[in-house]
């Protein structure tokens, strides 16, 4: 019998600060795990496609309930997937993604658990990570004859320390993930939402229009052939998940 995929709901809110409004999504999914199934992922870019329309919006604040921020991909899902249907998840996770980096607001992600594969992603694609002592960051997919966030962390850290990670296969703590500059902060559990209304605070502060050019500056500083190297990673990784079904 085939294990039911669980499903991460995406739940949205207002987070007020400094008489701005901010959307605030929150992952929630039976088990805590949070993982990043191919609806969860439908979620959240319906999610930033709303709030970029939105006149309301400051920016997005994105946090989650359990055990882990995310988990990532759901290899339950992955195991009743075709070639064809394994590349369609590829390309829209890593659309969402890129969506993150394009959005003209802020990203605040809020880190109280584990963040591994798709939701190391995640939170490493967002403009302001506040994470718990504790919480780990990884991507393991190496592990499972894939891999995960070559065409993303050589740019935040360096080729050679993000071997550690994409290549190796190896999970780091927040406060080495702190130290490598992939955390903007570091807190205990009980104080992560009083931090994340004091960033809030801060960036209520500032003029939209700051906002958007700066963000749009960020985008930028990524490159411009982020979507050209994400589209050869995506069939490099079809290549390899079909070897596996064969």
């Amino acid at each position: 019998m085939t294990a039911a995929v669980i499903h991460t709901t995406v739940q949205r809110s207002e987070r007020h600060a400094g008489g701005r409004v901010f959307t605030e999504l929150c992952l929630v999914s039976e088990g805590g795990l949070n993982p990043l199934s191919g609806e969860t992922v439908a979620q959240l870019r319906a999610a930033l496609r709303e709030d970029a329309a939105s006149d309301s919006s400051h920016g997005i604040v994105l946090r989650a309930q359990g055990r882990a921020f995310s988990a990532g991909a759901d290899v339950k899902e992955f195991r009743r997937f075709s070639v064809e249907d394994f590349r369609a998840a590829m390309q829209n996770i890593l659309a969402l993604y890129l969506e993150m980096v394009r959005h003209p607001r802020p990203i605040v992600s809020l880190v109280q658990g584990d963040a591994l594969g798709g939701g190391a992603a995640l939170a490493f694609f967002s403009d302001y990570v506040i994470a718990v002592h504790g919480a780990k960051f990884g991507f393991p997919e190496v592990h499972r004859g894939l891999a995960g966030g070559g065409y993303l962390m050589p740019r935040l850290i360096g080729k050679h320390r993000a071997a550690e990670l994409v290549l190796l296969g190896r999970t780091i703590d927040a406060a080495r993930a702190h130290a490598l500059g992939l955390v903007a902060e570091l807190c205990e559990p009980d104080q992560l939402d009083m931090r994340a209304q004091a960033v809030a605070d801060e960036f209520a502060a500032l003029a939209p229009s700051g906002l958007s050019v700066a963000k749009l500056g960020l985008a930028l500083g990524f490159g411009d052939d982020l979507a050209a190297n994400m589209a050869t990673h995506i069939e490099a990784q079809t290549a390899a998940f079909a070897s596996m079904k064969t």
